[in-house]
């Protein structure tokens, strides 16, 4: 056997249309292939079963639904069996962990999601009561600087009222003459 710098072809098989499954690399000797042919004599045993016992056919004639999107050329029983398991899940432990594992990503993501969701619905109500708080501020300000005003308006007013019960009572005091 030759040695090659690639993968080990052990194990390794090859699909040719015409021929099947072959084991690649064997010049000159005929191709393997993973086609048994049907033993006439074992056929003939079979028809003598009760129908029951027989076992059921590897493939048959007519195309399945799924055979019939797949094409003529993909009759080959190994090729099917390998895309009949592409198509049902596997049910070992291993696979319940994951999907048990993807289930629980799927949730942390959704809690996730959620979590941004209310932390940006937080910073929106943040912003808002510092806005809030921003305009009561500057509302008391304002009201802080009429109280002031309407206050030097009262001294003003409180002065001007002295200033003026003085001057009435100096008159009234001292007539003009």
């Amino acid at each position: 056997m030759k040695h090659s710098r690639f993968i080990p072809r052990k194990g390794l098989k090859q699909y040719i249309p015409d021929q099947g499954w072959v084991t690649p690399g064997q010049e000159g000797a005929p191709a393997e292939t993973a086609l048994a042919p049907i033993d006439e004599p074992a056929l003939a045993e079979l028809e003598h079963l009760p129908a029951e016992a027989q076992p059921a056919p590897l493939f048959s004639e007519a195309p399945t639904p799924r055979e019939n999107h797949l094409g003529e050329g993909l009759r080959d029983p190994l090729l099917g069996e390998l895309l009949e398991q592409l198509h049902t899940p596997p049910t070992d432990d291993l696979t319940q962990h994951w999907q048990r594992i993807a289930a629980e990503v799927a949730q942390l993501n959704q809690g996730m999601r959620e979590q941004k969701r209310l932390r940006e619905e937080l910073a929106a109500i943040d912003a808002q009561l510092l806005g809030l708080r921003s305009t009561i501020l500057n509302d008391l300000h304002a009201v802080q600087r009429i109280a002031d005003h309407q206050l030097v308006q009262a001294r003003l007013r409180s002065e001007v009222s002295t200033l003026a019960q003085n001057r009435l009572a100096t008159r009234l005091q001292h007539p003009p003459e």
